[in-house]
């Protein structure tokens, strides 16, 4: 290939040489055409983001919760919301924490009033009963769904 380019380069003017000579190095670098310079942020790229490794620190330990109603919206989850839930973790005060309160599951924000800890939506409080109100996890991360349709 070198000599056909030689061969060439008799041919024509410096000007035309120059042009050539580029063409040559950029389509033969690493064997493949560039397009162009590389990038310089070439070697700085992001890994891929990894849902698992960035919100999961405890497989055995942590499940997905789904917000079906509104009720924590003016807590910033709104319906639909994806909670991640650590059953692992304590909940401190003003984390949110998934309940168990009268048979159901509910997600709600810790709150120390007078010295007592509750459970509130920023609306309605729940004063904790120990037979009728157990704390199942921490909510360590949510993720917010747009347009979320309850049908599936």
């Amino acid at each position: 290939m070198r000599k056909d380019f030689a061969k060439k380069c008799a041919e024509i003017s410096l000007d035309t040489i120059y042009l050539y000579s580029i063409i040559d190095i950029m389509t033969n670098m690493a064997g493949r055409k560039a397009s162009g310079f590389a990038s310089p942020a070439l070697g700085y790229e992001d890994p891929n983001i990894d849902l698992n490794e960035l919100l999961v620190k405890n497989p055995p330990a942590t499940y997905f919760f789904r917000l079906e109603s509104g009720d924590m919206s003016d807590m910033g989850l709104p319906r639909g919301t994806l909670l991640v839930v650590d059953r692992s973790r304590t909940p401190g005060f003003n984390q949110f924490a998934v309940i168990r309160h009268e048979g159901r599951f509910l997600c709600r924000l810790m709150k120390k009033i007078r010295g007592t800890a509750v459970f509130t939506n920023g609306i309605n409080t729940i004063k904790p009963i120990v037979d009728e109100t157990a704390i199942v996890g921490t909510v360590t991360a949510s993720i917010k769904m747009y347009n979320y349709d309850i049908s599936h």
